[in-house]
This record gives C-alpha cells, structure tokens and sequence, in this order.
C-alpha cells in the first residue's frame, strides 16, 4: 500500500518489519487510530502503533518478551528504541524510531471485552477485527470525548469507518454496552451536541489535520446511526 503522508509511509516500513507470526500466536492486534487512518486513505493524521491484546496468557508471553528481548521481540532491524520498555497490568509502552521518525508503541491489554482479528496483508500485521474496531472506538469514545485535547478523535473515527461500511455491527454496541452501559449511548450523544458548534469541529479539524469537510461528513454519519440505533 502507498501512503500520501511520510509520517504514516515511516509507520507502513515500520509495520513491514513487525515480527507477524509471534503477534498473531498471541492474539495481538493493530488497532486504534492509525490502523483505522491507513485503511481509510489518511483522512487525518495519526503517529501511534497500538496494538491489543485480550489473551491472558497472550499477554503473559508478550510482556517477558518485552523484558527479556526488547523491540527485537516485535520488530526486525532497523527499528529501534528511544527508551526501554515500560511494562505493568495494562500494556507494554515504548517509543520506536525508523528512519529519524519516533513512533510511539504500545500494546494495551484488553480487560474489558474479547478480541477477535485476522492477518492483513496488506500491512503485514494481525489487524482488530471491523467490529471490534468499532467497539473498542465506542468505549474510547466514553472514555475521553470530554477532553477537548483529544479533538473528539474517537467520534470522528466512527464516523469516517460509517462512511465507509454504513452501520455499526450489532455485536460492536452489544460488547461495548456490556462493558460500560448505558454510558456508551450517554458520550455519543455529549459529543454530537457538542460538535453541533462548528467552531469546536473546525478546531477538531485543524489539531487532527484532516479536511474540515470530511469531519462534517463524518459527524454528520455518526449523527444518522445514531438516531437509527438510539433514536437521538
């Protein structure tokens, strides 16, 4: 795959280097911002590798790795670290660097719902399933949408991935509901009303770099599911 922005070019060689097979045995999978922008032709920018992992004993095998080998566990040469790794109950952390570009990389561990995925070739990467994809957005989005510095992220994701494949998976609400509630529908509705104000989706635009059309269309999808799912 090519890509427009040099940054995420960086992060496509970075993923060419990613060490598939060990990830994919441990049920490991790129997910997040960056994995949703490289499949849906840059719309924004984003500078994290975020993967996640569900699997207890996944997990367990990822974090010695992380202890006893480094980013040689998880990536060939050249990628290398600006730190070590920092490693506790919720994930693995570290910043990579691939020709001059730092990369910030983490793997979170996922308690809060199962995770299922599949090897993109593409990228060269076990990638989250799309309907995970959509409920681990849902849960960020109740997670963060009210902090301004985050530019409603998680809310202009979801509608970018609706404008693509039209419905959130029935299986995505029922896992993220299951997780947090009625919380879910709750920050779906804040962050529409909130990004009603245009000049709050402008700044959304300009901090994430992205087209300030594209994030009114995206808005404006995530506005008609959420009428059709919860009648907003």
């Amino acid at each position: 795959m090519e890509f427009r922005r040099p940054e995420h070019r960086t992060i496509a060689a970075a993923l060419r280097l990613v060490e598939a097979d060990f990830l994919l045995a441990n049920k490991c999978w790129f997910a997040g911002g960056t994995a949703i922008v490289m499949h849906l032709d840059e719309y924004r920018l984003s500078l994290d590798v975020d993967f996640l992992c569900a699997d207890g004993e996944g997990y367990r095998v990822l974090r010695m790795a992380a202890v006893e080998s480094g980013v040689g566990a998880f990536f060939g040469a050249p990628v290398t670290t600006l730190r070590d790794f920092r490693t506790d109950q919720y994930g693995l952390r570290t910043v990579l660097t691939l020709e001059g570009q730092p990369i910030r990389f983490e793997i979170v561990r996922e308690a809060r719902i199962a995770l299922e995925g599949s090897f993109d070739s593409r990228l060269n990467v076990p990638t989250l399933s799309l309907p995970d994809t959509f409920a681990e957005k849902l849960l960020a989005n109740a997670d963060r949408c009210q902090d301004r510095s985050v530019a409603y992220r998680d809310a202009i994701d979801l509608g970018m991935l609706l404008t693509r494949y039209e419905e959130i998976p029935a299986v995505a609400v029922r896992k993220a509901t299951e997780a947090y509630g009625q919380d879910i529908k709750r920050k779906i509705g804040w962050v529409l009303t909130r990004l009603e104000d245009e000049t709050e989706l402008k700044h959304a635009a300009s901090v994430l770099q992205m087209d300030g059309d594209l994030a009114v269309q995206a808005i404006t999808a995530l506005r008609g599911e959420a009428q059709r799912l919860w009648s907003f």
